[in-house]
Protein backbone atom coordinates (compact mmCIF):
# COMPACT_ATOMS: atom_id res chain seq x y z
CA UNK A 1 0.00 0.00 0.00
CA UNK A 2 1.72 3.13 -0.72
CA UNK A 3 0.91 6.73 1.27
CA UNK A 4 -1.31 9.25 0.34
CA UNK A 5 -0.02 12.79 0.45
CA UNK A 6 -3.11 15.55 0.10
CA UNK A 7 -1.74 19.41 -0.64
CA UNK A 8 -4.57 20.41 1.17
CA UNK A 9 -6.18 23.51 2.32
CA UNK A 10 -7.48 24.97 -0.76
CA UNK A 11 -9.61 24.97 0.55
CA UNK A 12 -10.08 23.41 3.75
CA UNK A 13 -14.35 22.51 3.43
CA UNK A 14 -12.86 20.97 0.46
CA UNK A 15 -10.12 19.35 2.00
CA UNK A 16 -11.80 17.40 4.70
CA UNK A 17 -14.28 16.73 2.31
CA UNK A 18 -12.04 14.78 0.00
CA UNK A 19 -10.45 12.77 3.31
CA UNK A 20 -13.84 11.51 4.16
CA UNK A 21 -14.66 10.55 0.36
CA UNK A 22 -10.84 8.30 0.01
CA UNK A 23 -12.22 6.90 3.59
CA UNK A 24 -15.38 5.88 2.14
CA UNK A 25 -14.10 4.55 -1.10
CA UNK A 26 -11.77 2.35 0.57
CA UNK A 27 -12.45 -0.99 0.48
CA UNK A 28 -11.45 -1.55 4.04
CA UNK A 29 -13.08 -4.03 6.97
CA UNK A 30 -10.79 -2.41 9.83
CA UNK A 31 -8.69 0.23 10.21
CA UNK A 32 -5.55 -1.44 9.50
CA UNK A 33 -6.79 -1.72 5.98
CA UNK A 34 -7.21 1.84 5.36
CA UNK A 35 -4.70 4.30 3.23
CA UNK A 36 -1.73 5.97 5.34
CA UNK A 37 -2.40 9.58 4.62
CA UNK A 38 -0.53 12.91 5.26
CA UNK A 39 -2.98 16.37 4.96
CA UNK A 40 -0.91 19.14 4.66
CA UNK A 41 -3.55 21.69 5.26
CA UNK A 42 -2.01 25.04 3.81
CA UNK A 43 -5.44 27.89 3.21
CA UNK A 44 -2.82 30.41 3.46
CA UNK A 45 -1.73 29.61 -0.34
CA UNK A 46 -2.03 32.78 -2.57
CA UNK A 47 -5.73 31.96 -4.07
CA UNK A 48 -5.34 30.51 -7.39
CA UNK A 49 -7.91 32.42 -9.37
CA UNK A 50 -7.30 36.28 -8.39
CA UNK A 51 -3.70 35.36 -10.25
CA UNK A 52 -4.63 33.20 -13.02
CA UNK A 53 -6.82 36.23 -14.07
CA UNK A 54 -4.22 38.76 -12.92
CA UNK A 55 -7.03 41.42 -12.76
CA UNK A 56 -4.89 42.95 -9.20
CA UNK A 57 -1.30 43.36 -9.29
CA UNK A 58 -0.89 42.28 -5.75
CA UNK A 59 -2.31 38.96 -6.31
CA UNK A 60 0.43 36.30 -5.57
CA UNK A 61 1.80 33.63 -7.39
CA UNK A 62 1.01 30.22 -5.76
CA UNK A 63 3.01 28.30 -7.71
CA UNK A 64 5.86 28.19 -5.11
CA UNK A 65 3.91 27.70 -2.02
CA UNK A 66 2.30 24.60 -4.17
CA UNK A 67 6.12 22.71 -4.33
CA UNK A 68 6.79 23.50 -1.16
CA UNK A 69 3.84 21.60 0.29
CA UNK A 70 4.21 18.94 -2.11
CA UNK A 71 7.84 18.93 -1.40
CA UNK A 72 7.52 18.20 2.25
CA UNK A 73 4.77 15.38 1.52
CA UNK A 74 7.31 13.86 -0.86
CA UNK A 75 10.02 13.97 1.63
CA UNK A 76 7.55 12.48 4.11
CA UNK A 77 7.32 9.03 2.20
CA UNK A 78 4.31 9.80 0.42
CA UNK A 79 4.32 8.20 -2.82
CA UNK A 80 0.99 9.31 -4.34
CA UNK A 81 0.06 12.89 -4.46
CA UNK A 82 -3.71 14.60 -4.90
CA UNK A 83 -4.45 18.18 -5.11
CA UNK A 84 -8.50 18.78 -4.23
CA UNK A 85 -8.51 21.79 -6.16
CA UNK A 86 -8.86 21.78 -10.26
CA UNK A 87 -7.98 25.51 -10.54
CA UNK A 88 -4.46 24.44 -9.15
CA UNK A 89 -4.18 22.16 -12.12
CA UNK A 90 -3.48 25.29 -14.17
CA UNK A 91 0.19 24.19 -12.67
CA UNK A 92 -0.02 20.67 -12.95
CA UNK A 93 3.31 19.96 -15.04
CA UNK A 94 5.34 23.15 -13.05
CA UNK A 95 4.21 21.17 -9.82
CA UNK A 96 5.33 17.89 -10.66
CA UNK A 97 8.43 19.00 -11.79
CA UNK A 98 9.28 21.47 -8.60
CA UNK A 99 8.01 18.70 -6.16
CA UNK A 100 9.68 15.94 -8.41
CA UNK A 101 7.19 13.14 -7.85
CA UNK A 102 4.11 12.49 -9.86
CA UNK A 103 0.34 14.49 -8.61
CA UNK A 104 -2.53 12.85 -9.75
CA UNK A 105 -4.81 14.80 -12.44
CA UNK A 106 -8.71 14.95 -11.51
CA UNK A 107 -9.26 16.35 -14.91
CA UNK A 108 -7.51 13.74 -16.74
CA UNK A 109 -9.12 11.09 -14.28
CA UNK A 110 -12.50 12.79 -15.44
CA UNK A 111 -11.81 11.89 -19.05
CA UNK A 112 -11.49 8.31 -18.66
CA UNK A 113 -14.81 8.30 -16.32
CA UNK A 114 -16.62 10.17 -19.43
CA UNK A 115 -14.83 7.99 -21.91
CA UNK A 116 -15.95 4.74 -19.80
CA UNK A 117 -19.78 5.82 -19.72
CA UNK A 118 -20.09 7.26 -23.27
CA UNK A 119 -20.43 10.78 -22.19
CA UNK A 120 -19.59 13.20 -25.25
CA UNK A 121 -21.11 16.60 -23.59
CA UNK A 122 -20.46 18.25 -20.12
CA UNK A 123 -21.50 21.05 -19.16
CA UNK A 124 -19.07 22.46 -16.31
CA UNK A 125 -19.31 24.06 -13.22
CA UNK A 126 -15.76 25.69 -12.21
CA UNK A 127 -13.89 28.91 -11.45
CA UNK A 128 -13.25 31.65 -13.55
CA UNK A 129 -9.25 30.58 -13.52
CA UNK A 130 -10.17 27.02 -14.76
CA UNK A 131 -12.26 28.22 -17.44
CA UNK A 132 -9.55 31.28 -18.58
CA UNK A 133 -6.80 28.59 -18.23
CA UNK A 134 -8.66 26.12 -20.65
CA UNK A 135 -7.83 23.08 -18.40
CA UNK A 136 -10.87 21.38 -19.25
CA UNK A 137 -11.58 22.12 -22.56
CA UNK A 138 -8.00 20.94 -23.83
CA UNK A 139 -7.96 17.78 -21.13
CA UNK A 140 -11.12 16.43 -22.17
CA UNK A 141 -11.25 17.16 -25.71
CA UNK A 142 -8.64 14.68 -26.32
CA UNK A 143 -11.35 11.92 -24.79
CA UNK A 144 -14.01 13.07 -27.22
CA UNK A 145 -15.83 15.11 -24.59
CA UNK A 146 -17.13 18.81 -25.49
CA UNK A 147 -16.76 21.49 -22.21
CA UNK A 148 -20.17 23.68 -21.79
CA UNK A 149 -19.43 26.79 -20.04
CA UNK A 150 -22.26 29.00 -18.37
CA UNK A 151 -23.24 32.42 -19.97
CA UNK A 152 -21.35 35.00 -18.31
CA UNK A 153 -24.38 35.76 -15.38
CA UNK A 154 -24.40 32.07 -14.34
CA UNK A 155 -20.59 31.62 -14.34
CA UNK A 156 -21.20 35.05 -12.00
CA UNK A 157 -23.57 32.71 -10.00
CA UNK A 158 -20.92 29.82 -10.16
CA UNK A 159 -18.53 32.25 -8.76
CA UNK A 160 -20.65 33.62 -5.98
CA UNK A 161 -21.39 29.81 -4.70
CA UNK A 162 -17.59 28.60 -4.49
CA UNK A 163 -16.55 32.00 -3.00
CA UNK A 164 -19.65 33.91 -1.24
CA UNK A 165 -21.23 30.37 -0.04
CA UNK A 166 -19.23 27.38 0.82
CA UNK A 167 -15.73 29.75 1.11
CA UNK A 168 -17.92 31.70 3.73
CA UNK A 169 -19.36 29.02 5.62
CA UNK A 170 -22.77 29.22 4.01
CA UNK A 171 -25.09 26.25 2.36
CA UNK A 172 -25.50 26.86 -1.48
CA UNK A 173 -28.78 28.03 -3.16
CA UNK A 174 -30.59 25.81 -4.39
CA UNK A 175 -32.48 28.25 -6.80
CA UNK A 176 -29.15 29.76 -8.11
CA UNK A 177 -27.75 26.37 -8.92
CA UNK A 178 -30.89 24.97 -11.11
CA UNK A 179 -30.90 28.24 -12.41
CA UNK A 180 -26.90 27.44 -13.77
CA UNK A 181 -28.10 23.93 -14.03
CA UNK A 182 -30.66 24.52 -16.26
CA UNK A 183 -29.39 26.55 -18.35
CA UNK A 184 -26.23 24.07 -19.40
CA UNK A 185 -29.07 21.17 -20.21
CA UNK A 186 -30.50 23.49 -22.17
CA UNK A 187 -27.34 24.10 -24.00
CA UNK A 188 -26.49 20.17 -24.82
CA UNK A 189 -25.11 19.04 -21.89
CA UNK A 190 -25.46 14.99 -21.08
CA UNK A 191 -24.01 15.23 -17.77
CA UNK A 192 -22.73 18.02 -15.40
CA UNK A 193 -19.80 18.19 -13.61
CA UNK A 194 -19.22 19.75 -10.54
CA UNK A 195 -16.07 20.55 -11.24
CA UNK A 196 -14.81 23.46 -8.53
CA UNK A 197 -14.26 21.03 -4.90
CA UNK A 198 -16.20 23.59 -2.88
CA UNK A 199 -18.95 22.91 -5.34
CA UNK A 200 -19.30 19.20 -3.93
CA UNK A 201 -21.08 20.57 -1.43
CA UNK A 202 -24.39 20.59 -3.73
CA UNK A 203 -24.21 16.90 -3.81
CA UNK A 204 -24.53 17.12 0.20
CA UNK A 205 -27.54 20.12 -0.01
CA UNK A 206 -29.42 19.31 -3.14
CA UNK A 207 -31.02 16.50 -3.84
CA UNK A 208 -28.88 15.26 -7.02
CA UNK A 209 -29.24 12.17 -9.68
CA UNK A 210 -26.65 10.67 -11.71
CA UNK A 211 -26.43 12.92 -14.60
CA UNK A 212 -24.23 15.39 -12.02
CA UNK A 213 -20.06 14.07 -11.18
CA UNK A 214 -18.31 15.13 -8.75
CA UNK A 215 -14.59 15.67 -9.70
CA UNK A 216 -13.84 15.25 -5.76
CA UNK A 217 -14.97 11.35 -5.96
CA UNK A 218 -13.24 11.30 -9.50
CA UNK A 219 -9.96 12.34 -7.58
CA UNK A 220 -10.77 10.28 -4.84
CA UNK A 221 -11.24 7.08 -6.43
CA UNK A 222 -7.90 7.47 -8.42
CA UNK A 223 -6.39 7.92 -5.30
CA UNK A 224 -7.49 4.65 -3.89
CA UNK A 225 -6.94 2.74 -7.11
CA UNK A 226 -3.10 3.89 -6.88
CA UNK A 227 -2.53 3.36 -3.36
CA UNK A 228 -3.86 0.08 -3.14
CA UNK A 229 -2.09 -0.91 -6.80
Amino acid sequence: MKKLGIIGGLGPWATAYFYRRVVDLTPAKRDQDHIETLIYSAPQIPDRTAYLLGKDDTAEDPRPALIEVGRALRENGCQVLAIPCITAHAFHSEMEEGIGLSVLHAIRELGEVCWEKGITKVGIMATDGAKLSRIYDDVLTGYGVTCFWPDKERQHDVMDMIYKDVKSGRQISASVFSRVAISLFETGAESIVLGCTELSQAKLDLALDEKYIDIIDVLAAACVRECLR
